[in-house]
């Protein structure tokens, strides 16, 4: 008799999809129109810093340079001329309680941001005034190019501010500054603690969804899970469902706990590693996850979850150096780690959700082989090249390659194509009977490498 499919699997990838996108959400639109300057501000616990954005075209005449519409070239120029931007940033910005002026600093390069409607010049600075926790009500004026122009104008952004849950804010104006309008007070209305934790969430689901290789990790470990009994091969019985969702449960378990201890550790100072270190060693440690799983029909699971452990502690270094490139150490650490911890995990569950079910539905066609090794190789292609750039500081455009996959919502018609393709696949399978038969329940409880009792279902 024809072994059929359960229907229950079509029945999971719908709702699976459906619950991505209830948690799915759009990335904001940037604000930059190229005809205003922007000042944007980061609140942090007893700090505040900044920069000025201004748009080349705008700044270029009046400081008698040509920046170019080239990102690449008006990236050369503003270096050359850092001096003269940071001098004339300094005329046309001021901060103050109202009745002192705080003295503003100038350390940091300045930099350019490539956007479609040509480059922005970037400015950072620093307030040098010692808070005992930073003000919420304080003055800014800003008059840069609209001093020369009284049909420009500009905007006061908030990009970080804890107190009010703004988190890496692009988009959402607080004043504005125009003739006769370049002074404006600010006063910011705190909310609650639960509300800026759970901006805060947010960025940590962001660092995963964005950051492919932390997207990939995931779908390296939970591939051989899915598609192979514990020493098994692919000649053995497929992983039962139960199996696979216990398997998975566990193996994730493991990473959580592994990448959360020195994410922790990291964002609370303890360890402090160059940047091009850290990024390199997530590479090295996606690398070593791919190629674990050729090694699979000859680990035991207990060595498994302990490889996984041990790489998620390098993964967790990489959301450490996320977290504190987002700031959030300097801002309630304790409280924003919690919230950061979280936001990953919704996003590893979530990638779960929508991996798992695809690999359900093929494990037991003849597609599992060509899924579990050509994607294994995949990944271990994308860690090489990483690996390659972030060693060699070589730019080989992987993240090119690899943007669209991330994108949302693209990255979920995507999957729903693939989830449709393969229950489509497993429909044809089974109507010509060449599905692998399925493991027996008992014997996932009992043995590392079931080879009797098989059933089919």
């Amino acid at each position: 008799m024809p072994i059929q499919p359960r229907p229950r699997y079509a029945v999971v990838a719908a709702l699976t999809a459906i619950v991505v996108v209830l948690f799915g959400i759009a990335a904001p639109a940037g604000a930059h129109s190229g005809k205003q300057s922007y000042v944007y501000l980061d609140m942090f616990d007893d700090a505040i810093e900044g920069r000025v954005e201004f748009p080349a075209r705008d700044l270029g005449p009046l400081l008698g340079v040509d920046f170019t519409e080239n990102p690449d070239t008006a990236l050369a120029v503003t270096l050359a001329n850092a001096e003269a931007i940071q001098a004339y940033t300094a005329e046309h910005i001021a901060l103050g309680d109202g009745t002192t002026e705080w003295d503003i600093s100038f350390d940091q390069d300045v930099g350019v941001l490539p956007v479609s409607v040509g480059p922005y010049i970037l400015v950072p600075f620093v307030v040098e005034q010692s808070f005992d926790s930073a003000p919420r009500e304080f003055t800014v004026t800003y008059d840069g190019i609209i001093h020369s122009n009284d049909e420009k104008d500009a905007f006061l952004l908030f990009e970080n501010d804890w107190g009010t849950a703004v988190f890496q804010n692009e988009a959402d104006e607080f004043v504005g500054f125009s003739v006769g309008r370049t002074t404006q007070s600010v006063t910011l209305d705190d909310v609650g603690s639960l509300s800026s934790m759970a901006g805060v969430r947010g960025l940590g689901t962001d660092a995963v969804r964005t950051g492919i290789d932390a997207l990939l990790f995931v779908i390296a470990i939970l591939l051989p899970v899915a598609l192979l009994v514990p020493r098994g091969r692919l000649s053995d019985p497929a992983p039962s469902t139960e199996s696979v969702l216990r398997s998975s449960a566990r193996t994730l378990g493991v990473f959580a706990a592994a990448h959360s201890i020195t994410l922790w550790i990291v964002g609370l100072g303890g360890i402090d590693l160059p940047d091009r270190l850290t990024t390199s060693l997530v590479a090295a440690s996606l690398l070593v996850a791919a190629a674990s799983v050729v090694a699979w029909p000859r680990t035991s699971s207990s060595a498994r979850l302990a490889l996984i452990g041990g790489l998620g502690v390098v993964q967790g270094l990489g959301f450490g150096l996320a977290f504190n490139g987002f700031g959030l150490d300097r801002r309630q650490p304790v409280q924003s780690l919690i919230a950061f911890n979280i936001g990953i995990e919704v996003a590893v569950v979530v990638i779960a959700a929508l991996v798992l079910p695809v690999l359900l539905l093929l494990r037991r066609t003849k597609a599992a082989g060509v899924v579990l090794y050509g994607t294994a190789i995949v990944i271990a292609g994308y860690a090489v090249a990483w690996l390659v750039e972030r060693i060699g500081d070589n730019d080989l455009d992987i993240e090119s390659v690899a943007n669209p996959f991330r994108v949302w919502p693209r990255n979920l018609f995507i999957m729903l194509g693939v989830m449709a393709i393969s229950a489509g696949f497993l429909a044809w399978s089974a109507s010509r009977e060449k599905l692998r038969p399925v493991e027996s329940p008992t014997d996932t409880r009992t043995s590392d490498r079931p080879d009797d009792a098989l059933v089919s279902s």
